[in-house]
């Protein structure tokens, strides 16, 4: 039980709205019950300790309190595991309550002048509460009903006046407990539906809106994609226009895909590879691709294929290539991509361009790649990229593995 309750306010504090909803409001319950559970056997086991020796009884006196601290041991766990209060608890604790009135006069002291012990009244008042708190309107009105009843049957073993006065006293606050808390949790789970019904409210027109913002954009977007591959199809004899419309439609695509909430590449970088064809159809390109192997994640594969598409566009601009291969392998190992042209080249001791650095190398650095460029003046460039299938994809966080030649 102490490992139950220790977790219990930690999961509590993690509920959404916490007191704002009918769990809260149940869980705000079982520790106020709790709360007055562990007073009432503390009470009860400091009278046992003041009036040690008065009892005519004392082993049946013992036996009716142990019984309590047990039945409210029971309620007290389930309730801290359930996180409410259960009413087969709640019952036997009710049944253990009136066990223990009906008993209660047996110990009493024998002697006409020795004074009652009133702890089986005072530490019962509570369970009365507990009925109302957890039963319907019949069944907490029975409860406390029979809890007043036992406690009555004192006055059939003809106690002290003094002790018949304070039997009919304590009717009271077996009623008086019962229906204040009764009302008081009644109002408390009417405003935590009122409020379970606004937060669903607020959800679904949270939705709904969410689902307006995104329809727009996306009928816009699959508008353009339509126009755009259709301007494509009418230029088949201007390979470069051609190619920058299908790259204008796969960014559109992958806007999209953003705005829809799902991943811009798939987990197959083979098929990611080859769709880049169409985009560079001006280019004298060879695909050399190995689809054989395992799947790379999504965000891996986004990665190398906008490097891929980057080192592309830089033959496009600058190379003035005869030939350019794009290779890739994917085992279950490792993978490899690189791209090379016989183009007019670099020198790789100069300050390398924006996209170069951060679309080829310090994108794939981050997610522990290896690039690795050659290039030289007149010579052409290569372009690698390897790596395993451990993969850092906290972007800000990575640590590099790169070896990057210049």
């Amino acid at each position: 039980m102490a490992r139950t309750v220790a977790r219990w306010p930690w999961s509590w504090a993690r509920a959404r709205d916490a007191l704002l909803s009918l769990a809260g409001v149940e869980r705000a319950l079982v520790g106020g019950v709790l709360g007055l559970k562990i007073m009432n056997i503390l009470q009860m086991c400091l009278t046992l300790a003041l009036t040690r020796g008065s009892s005519s009884r004392p082993w049946l006196e013992l036996a009716a309190a142990s019984a309590f601290v047990a039945s409210g041991s029971l309620l007290l766990t389930t309730s801290v595991r359930e996180q409410r209060l259960p009413r087969s608890a709640v019952a036997v604790d009710v049944a253990t309550a009136v066990a223990v009135l009906v008993v209660s006069p047996f110990f009493q002291p024998s002697g006409p002048a020795a004074q009652w012990t009133d702890w089986p009244l005072a530490v019962t008042f509570l369970v009365a509460a507990e009925a109302s708190a957890c039963f319907p309107a019949l069944g907490a009105l029975g409860a406390t009903a029979t809890l007043m009843t036992a406690a009555g049957s004192w006055l059939l073993a003809n106690p002290p006046p003094d002790v018949r006065h304070m039997i009919y006293i304590s009717f009271v606050p077996y009623a008086g407990f019962a229906a204040a808390l009764a009302v008081f949790v009644a109002y408390l789970r009417r405003l935590a539906a009122l409020a379970d019904e606004r937060a669903e409210t607020i959800r679904l027109l949270e939705e709904e809106r969410t689902r307006r913002v995104l329809h727009t954009p996306y009928r816009l977007l699959n508008d353009l994609a339509g126009m755009l591959r259709g301007a494509a199809m009418g230029e088949r004899d201007q390979p470069e226009r051609r190619a920058r419309l299908a790259e204008a439609v796969a960014s559109v695509r992958e806007i999209e895909s953003i705005v829809r909430g799902t991943e811009p590449a798939s987990g197959n970088l083979a098929a990611d590879l080859r769709r880049l064809q169409e985009q560079f159809v001006d280019l004298p390109m060879i695909m050399n691709i190995d689809d054989t192997g395992a799947d790379l994640p999504p965000e891996v594969v986004y990665r190398v294929r906008e490097a891929v598409r980057s080192a592309l566009q830089n033959v496009r601009l600058h190379a003035h290539a005869t030939e350019v291969v794009l290779y890739a392998a994917v085992d279950r190992d490792a993978w490899i991509v690189s791209v090379h042209d016989d183009g007019q080249g670099f020198d790789t001791s100069s300050r390398r361009g924006v996209g170069l650095n951060n679309l080829v190398v310090a994108a794939l650095e981050e997610i522990g790649a290896d690039v690795k460029i050659e290039s030289a003046p007149g010579r052409g460039t290569l372009i690698e990229i390897t790596g395993g299938h451990q993969w850092k994809v906290e972007a800000a966080h990575a640590s590099s593995s790169s070896t990057t030649h210049r």
